[in-house]
């Protein structure tokens, strides 16, 4: 007996190619249209400081997206200076320099819009200078209120730039201090006359000791890097804070 053969129909099996490609255009087609729909419900039910494809703006709360939107925007300085700007804060252009390992590019020294820097010559590169007036609206004043019921009107710091490199060492990498692109905290003034330390304060039981780790948290939220007493004995009197070395929260 023979063996049975498929009949070759070739214009069935061409149209059943055609409906397969088709169905597969479709598929993806709906599955664009689903993308598209979450996203734009998203967009609506999500705040936007949640959200990494929004625009960055120092009124709007910390959220899940702030410290990479904020790393993001401050490398273009114009559209960093310009959130600045929407935000209420204004600032000067400080000088650019160069010595050796060390420079210093596109810095700023914020002038309003937030409790001033003490000592106030603190230039900083601008998404240093977004970082810390973001923290400082949306970390550190809250934190005030609610611990001391007075605002913050000054933040003690030792510099943003130095030339130097790490702990001061005569090799290894540059600080970030040494292209103004981080601020040590060493304490804040609030609006009563007092001055929350670092170095005195940050073992305290109550209140004082409450906002400084407080306060610390808020900041790794932001910067990228946040060294504090807890990380070791060259940070026992301040909170170093910065937007160019690595992921670090201590």
């Amino acid at each position: 007996m023979a063996a049975y053969r498929v009949p070759h129909r070739p214009e069935v099996e061409a149209r059943a190619r055609r409906q397969t490609q088709i169905a597969r255009w479709v598929g993806l087609a709906l599955i664009w249209l689903l993308v598209g729909v979450l996203i734009f419900l998203g967009e609506r039910a999500i705040p936007d400081q949640h959200l990494p494809w929004t625009p960055l703006s120092v009124v709007d709360p910390i959220g899940a997206a702030t410290k990479a939107k904020a790393a993001r925007t401050g490398e273009d300085v114009a559209a960093c200076r310009g959130v600045l700007a929407k935000g209420g804060l204004t600032y000067v252009l400080a000088e650019d320099s160069a010595n050796g390992f060390c420079s210093v590019r596109d810095a700023i020294q914020i002038t309003g819009g937030m409790a001033p820097l003490l000592p106030a010559d603190a230039a900083m590169t601008c998404k240093q200078a977004l970082a810390v007036a973001i923290w400082e609206r949306q970390i550190v004043q809250p934190a005030a209120f609610e611990a001391f019921g007075h605002a913050v009107v000054g933040i003690e710091h030792y510099g943003a730039y130095s030339c130097r490199r790490i702990y001061g060492q005569q090799a290894g990498p540059p600080s970030e201090h040494a292209s103004a692109n981080a601020l040590d905290v060493a304490g804040f003034r609030l609006a009563n006359g007092e001055v929350v330390w670092v170095k005195s304060d940050w073992d305290d039981p109550g209140l004082r000791g409450r906002f400084l780790r407080q306060v610390r948290e808020g900041a790794c939220r932001v910067f990228i890097t946040t060294l504090s007493p807890d990380y070791n004995a060259a940070h026992a009197d301040h909170l170093h804070l910065d937007m160019g070395g690595k992921p670090l929260c201590a």
